[in-house]
């Protein structure tokens, strides 16, 4: 299963680099959540930078509520932001407005199974 997970990370990644000079965030599940039903399948999030300081954000595998944030270092949430996916959806969230600096982003279902990455912005 897990590598079945790998797999469908490395072709949805490969499949959202149609942004040209997109950096890439690295999105990893930091825990299961509770959940009432069990998945069949788990969301898979990825993410990239373009050049106009956009987040995209592509939420596959998964319906449902998501809460959005993005945090600097000293914890702080600078940006927060809840959408709802049905089947599958791209999210974009501007970043143009943070300062050059390192931050997190994170991606609450509503399950509670939570995701999150890092990013630099410069």
């Amino acid at each position: 299963m897990k590598k079945f997970f790998v797999f469908v990370v490395a072709m949805v990644t490969i499949m959202s680099l149609s942004v040209v000079n997109a950096k890439d965030i690295v999105i990893e599940m930091k825990g299961e959540g509770q959940t009432n039903f069990p998945r069949s399948e788990m969301p898979v999030i990825t993410a990239s930078i373009d050049d106009e300081n956009v987040c995209k954000t592509n939420v596959t595998e998964y319906m449902g509520r998501i809460a959005i944030s993005i945090e600097n270092e000293a914890g702080d949430t600078l940006i927060s932001q809840t959408e709802t996916i049905i089947d599958s959806t791209q999210i974009s969230t501007d970043v143009s407005n943070l300062e050059d600096g390192n931050y997190t982003i994170t991606y609450t279902l509503e399950d509670s199974i939570v995701f999150s990455g890092e990013f630099e912005k410069e």
